[in-house]
């Protein structure tokens, strides 16, 4: 149908589905599976409302389709899991927890492995100049060291790839 004939201000109901099936499952790390558990039960112990129906939903889908990925920091250059530390021509510094696209949260510094700015710095070490496109615009870097990521252990319920499949 035309979008001439369509009324926008009609709110689309919120079906059975709250996200597009997954071609293939992603990656996430054992915290951020952990934390997103622990956000479902909280939303399923409080009742649904209509949006934490909607989010309930959602991490339900979330959780059918990840599989946990161990932090990987091989000859101290930037994977999956690790946290990086860049330094800019100023002095500035800033740090970056490399994580599932899931599980990414810019407010505590945790960008999705498929980001710009996480592609540019996988693979790096200590020492490398790298430079990180932005929205702000570009800069360039320096890496000032590569760890794996805190708190990234896995609690004694939460099983990892190996066990789940």
């Amino acid at each position: 149908m035309s979008k001439a004939f369509t009324d926008e201000e009609t709110p689309v109901p919120d079906g059975g589905e709250a996200l597009p099936p997954r071609e293939r499952d992603l990656p996430i790390t054992q915290a951020g599976l952990a934390r997103l558990r622990a956000e479902l039960a909280e939303l399923l112990a409080a009742g649904a409302s209509e949006s934490g129906g909607r989010r309930a939903r959602v991490l339900t889908q979330v959780l059918k389709s990840v599989y946990v990925q161990e932090p990987s920091l091989v000859d101290g250059r930037v994977g999956f899991g690790t946290s990086v530390t860049v330094e800019e021509a100023n002095g500035q510094r800033a740090s970056y927890e490399i994580v599932g696209p899931d599980e990414a949260d810019p407010a505590r510094r945790q960008i999705s492995v498929a980001s710009p700015v996480a592609r540019a710095l996988l693979g790096k070490r200590a020492g490398d100049l790298v430079v990180l496109r932005r929205p702000r615009g570009d800069i360039e870097v320096t890496v000032v060291s590569v760890t794996v990521a805190p708190g990234d252990v896995a609690p004694p319920d939460v099983q990892t790839e190996d066990t789940e499949r």
